[in-house]
């Protein structure tokens, strides 16, 4: 039976996936849970509150959507051209100077990945 639906918001993978993980040692998780637990935990790449992190820098610094802050924080694109091809869908232009800005700011996070990897 359907749970009656308390909040709604969004998400970076790596906070659905603790999100999860808490539930599962609480009780088994259904089907759905059990694929989205199993898609978070290979594609998380950063603690949740690290991903949080860089949603609150990208979007009080460089003003981004929530979108594109989210994907940005999810993906950890490994290069500026990356990052900057992420940014297409962003109404408003950004620089070269502010994409590197940008990618500045999460590149540690990224090298944080990259060494436990």
């Amino acid at each position: 039976m359907p749970r009656e639906v308390l909040e709604r918001k969004p998400l970076t993978i790596s906070e659905a996936m603790r999100i999860l993980q808490e539930r599962s040692e609480e009780s088994e998780l259904s089907y759905w849970q059990r694929v989205a637990f199993e898609h978070a935990m290979q594609n998380a790449r950063i603690e949740p509150e690290e991903s949080r992190e860089i949603l609150e820098k990208l979007q009080k610094e460089f003003e981004l959507t929530e979108l594109s802050a989210f994907t940005i924080a999810n993906i950890l694109p490994p290069s500026p051209e990356e990052l900057k091809d992420l940014l297409q869908k962003e109404p408003k232009m950004l620089t070269e100077t502010e994409i590197s800005k940008m990618f500045d700011l999460i590149k540690p996070y990224i090298e944080k990945f990259q060494k436990e990897k």
